[in-house]
């Protein structure tokens, strides 16, 4: 059974569940690599995973249960370069979690999110931003930076929609420490 403590702890926690973004949940930096990111759930596991807690009551499990989610939600998002760059950009907004689906909604149900070349305007443009959505695709944050500073280039460095996407990209960069 888990000890009083245990349970204050595991219900304070739960308090502040919802309040929390990704990285005070796992206390990293916004800045934290994935490595320092793996190594904190990996700390956070230690005291939350529901395997460490069977013998206590049905209500601490339930809470610790769904801290330990939680934990997992902000490892998986954190850990992905396209997650954490949808994450990173909500979070500014104000939004402390990322909703992930489960499965792919059908078409027309959500905002679709734009391809970068149907962002850009001119020709050239639309060619950098191709090799950037490849490159994105293959994790190379980086080159896909420097393609996306191309593309604005292309298109009279006046772009507003690419110029958002140039943010969360080096966002995304500043936080693996690149």
């Amino acid at each position: 059974m888990a000890g009083d403590d245990d349970r204050a702890r595991i219900a304070e926690w739960e308090d502040v569940l919802d309040d929390s973004s990704y990285y005070e949940l796992l206390g990293v930096l916004e800045l934290a690599d994935n490595d320092a990111v793996r190594q904190a759930f990996h700390r956070f596991s230690l005291a939350f995973h529901p395997d460490r807690h069977l013998d206590s009551d049905r209500e601490t499990l339930a809470r610790v249960t769904r801290i330990f989610q939680r934990g997992a939600e902000a490892v998986r998002v954190l850990t992905d370069p396209e997650l954490r760059i949808r994450y990173d950009m909500g979070l500014r907004r104000g939004e402390l979690r990322l909703m992930l689906r489960k499965s792919t909604p059908p078409p027309g149900s959500v905002e679709r999110v734009a391809p970068l070349h149907e962002l850009c305007r001119s020709a050239g443009a639309k060619l950098a931003a191709q090799r950037a959505d490849k490159l994105l695709a293959r994790g190379a944050l980086a080159d896909a930076k420097r393609e996306l500073e191309t593309a604005m280039t292309c298109d009279g460095g006046s772009n507003d929609a690419l110029a958002e996407r140039l943010d969360a990209l080096s966002i995304a960069l500043y936080a693996q420490g690149d």
